[in-house]
């Protein structure tokens, strides 16, 4: 086994490590985790089964096995990105959603505190303040 297969290794046995400690702390939600447990098995995978790159580049053409892991790690980075946007889109119209409901109750609850307790009216003529 060569020095970068160990070191692939141990990333990975490290990384999976990290993962399940986040999730138990709860910085980590399962959903989000899913993704990246995908990428610490493909490390493995490539790790333990070190012809399996050369064969994948020489499939899609690629003449060099480095290149075509570069272009399989900007094919990751493209999917987190795309997987993080979605979520922020989701999130923004929920935020949105939820400011609208906010300021309806906020107008319903002083619309009730006015009919229920109506504000006092001080007297034009009156001087004693």
């Amino acid at each position: 086994m060569s020095r970068i297969q160990i070191i692939a290794l141990a990333v990975s046995i490290l990384s999976a490590m990290l993962l399940f400690q986040l999730i138990r702390k709860k910085k980590l939600k399962e959903q989000y985790s899913l993704l990246w447990f995908l990428t610490v098995v493909v490390i493995f995978v490539f790790a333990v089964w070190e012809s399996l790159l050369t064969r994948i580049s020489e499939l899609i053409g690629i003449q060099i096995p480095s290149n075509a892991l570069f272009l399989m790690a900007l094919m990751f980075l493209f999917a987190i990105v795309l997987h993080f946007s979605l979520i922020a889109s989701r999130l923004t119209d929920q935020s949105k959603m939820l400011a609208q409901k906010l300021a309806l109750m906020d107008h319903e609850l002083r619309s009730v505190k006015e009919k229920v307790d109506p504000p006092a009216r001080q007297d034009p003529n009156d001087d004693s303040v």
